[in-house]
C-alpha cells in the first residue's frame, strides 16, 4: 500500500466477522471481556448512552477486529495479563495511560499496550479503531527467538506509535495491509501464509519500536556449518507445516539473525529461500501427478504461496516452464 486507507475505507473491515451490537451497559462489557479480558466500563456523563459494535477475526496466534463503543466511556482493565493490543484509531480519541505513560491516540498516534503494565483508558464518544491482539506467549516466544536468548523479564513496549514518523511508516503500511488482507482477503485462510504473517508482524514490532528487550541483543559470532545443517534438515522434514523463521531458529538454537547469518556465509542464501525451493518442488510433484480436481491456485495456496503472480514467476524460473504447463501436460 502506498497511502493510507480512508477512513471512509477502514469503518467497514472486518464487517464479515461481527461478533455484536448492542446498547446494554452489561452485556457490552461481558461480550467485550470475551474478546479482551475481564474490566470496569463506565459511561461518562447522563445524558449519554451506549451504541455499541464489536467485529472480530480470530487467529492462532495474531487476531484482528474494529470496534466503537458510541459513547465517551471509562475503561479499566488494571492488566491484559495474556495478550498484546494494538490500537489504532479511525475516528475520535482515546486517553491511554500505560504504566507511567500517557498518550492521546487518534489517527496519527496507534498504541501498544503490554500485558504486563497496568492500563486504563478513556475512549471518547466519537471514537472509532481497528485493534490488533497479539498472544502473550507466542510475543515472548518470538522475541526469543529473534535475539537468541530468554527475554530478560516481561516484554514491555513504549506505549506511544506515531504512525507518520520516519521510523515507523513501514510498520504503518505493513498494519494498514494485513488488517485490509484479515478483513477483505483469503490469503489468512491459508494456515502456512497465516503464519507467516503473524512471525511477520511481530519481528516487525520488535525490530521497530521501542521496548525492554533492546539489551538483550547479542554480537554475531561465527557460526559452525553444522548449525545450518540441522537448520537445512529440519526444513526438509517440516516444509508442509507452517514453519517460520523463528521455528527454525528455536529448533537448531539460535537466535534468528544468527540463522539468516550463517545461511549467508555458508549458502550464500536464507532459510526462507530453500524452504521456498523445497515447495516449489513440492508444487511441481503434484502437478506432475494431478488428481481430477486439482488446480494450479490450490495448490500453490495449500503450499505457502499467496501471491500467484509472483509464484507462477518463481515456478518458471526454476522449471523453465509455467505452471499451468504442467498441469496440462501431465492431465493430457
Amino acid at each position: 500500500m502506498q497511502t493510507a486507507l480512508s477512513p471512509h475505507l477502514r469503518s467497514h473491515l472486518f464487517s464479515r466477522f461481527p461478533r455484536f451490537t448492542s446498547r446494554d451497559a452489561d452485556e457490552v462489557r461481558h461480550e467485550v471481556s470475551q474478546i479482551f479480558c475481564e474490566h470496569d466500563l463506565r459511561v461518562v456523563g447522563r445524558s449519554q448512552s451506549l451504541n455499541t459494535e464489536l467485529h472480530f477475526r480470530r487467529g492462532k496466534k495474531v487476531s484482528y477486529g474494529r470496534m466503537l463503543y458510541g459513547a465517551t466511556v471509562d475503561i479499566e482493565p488494571g492488566r491484559l495479563d495474556d495478550f498484546y493490543l494494538i490500537q489504532l484509531p479511525i475516528s475520535g480519541q482515546e486517553n491511554i495511560h500505560c504504566g507511567a505513560q500517557s498518550v492521546l491516540s487518534d489517527a496519527g498516534m496507534a498504541t501498544i499496550i503490554s500485558p504486563a503494565l497496568e492500563f486504563r483508558m478513556r475512549h471518547e464518544r466519537n471514537a472509532e479503531k481497528l485493534f490488533i491482539r497479539v498472544e502473550r506467549s507466542a510475543f515472548e516466544q518470538q522475541c526469543a527467538q529473534y535475539y537468541g536468548r530468554p527475554t530478560g523479564g516481561p516484554l514491555n513496549f513504549s506505549p506511544a506509535i506515531p504512525l507518520h514518523s520516519p521510523a515507523t511508516r513501514s510498520l504503518k503500511r505493513l498494519l494498514e495491509w494485513q488488517l485490509t488482507e484479515a478483513s477483505e482477503g483469503s490469503l489468512f485462510d491459508q494456515p502456512l501464509i497465516a503464519a507467516q504473517f503473524e512471525e511477520a508482524l511481530m519481528v516487525s514490532l520488535l525490530g521497530t519500536l521501542p521496548h525492554n528487550q533492546d539489551a538483550a541483543r547479542e554480537p554475531l559470532g561465527a557460526i559452525a556449518p553444522g548449525f545450518v545443517k540441522r537448520a537445512e534438515a529440519y526444513i526438509e522434514h517440516n516444509a508442509h507445516l507452517p514453519l517460520t523463521a523463528g521455528d527454525i531458529a528455536d529448533h537448531v538454537g539460535v537466535s534468528m539473525r544468527s540463522l539468516f547469518a550463517g545461511y549467508r556465509k555458508y549458502r550464500n542464501t536464507s532459510p526462507m529461500q530453500q524452504l521456498k525451493e523445497i515447495r516449489l518442488n513440492a508444487v511441481r510433484a503434484e502437478l506432475s501427478a494431478p488428481q481430477p480436481d486439482t488446480t494450479v491456485t490450490q495448490t500453490a495456496l495449500r503450499w505457502g504461496f499467496g501471491h500467484l503472480g509472483q509464484f507462477s514467476a518463481a515456478y518458471q524460473q526454476r522449471f523453465h516452464e509455467l505452471p499451468s504447463a504442467t498441469l496440462k501436460r501431465h492431465k493430457g
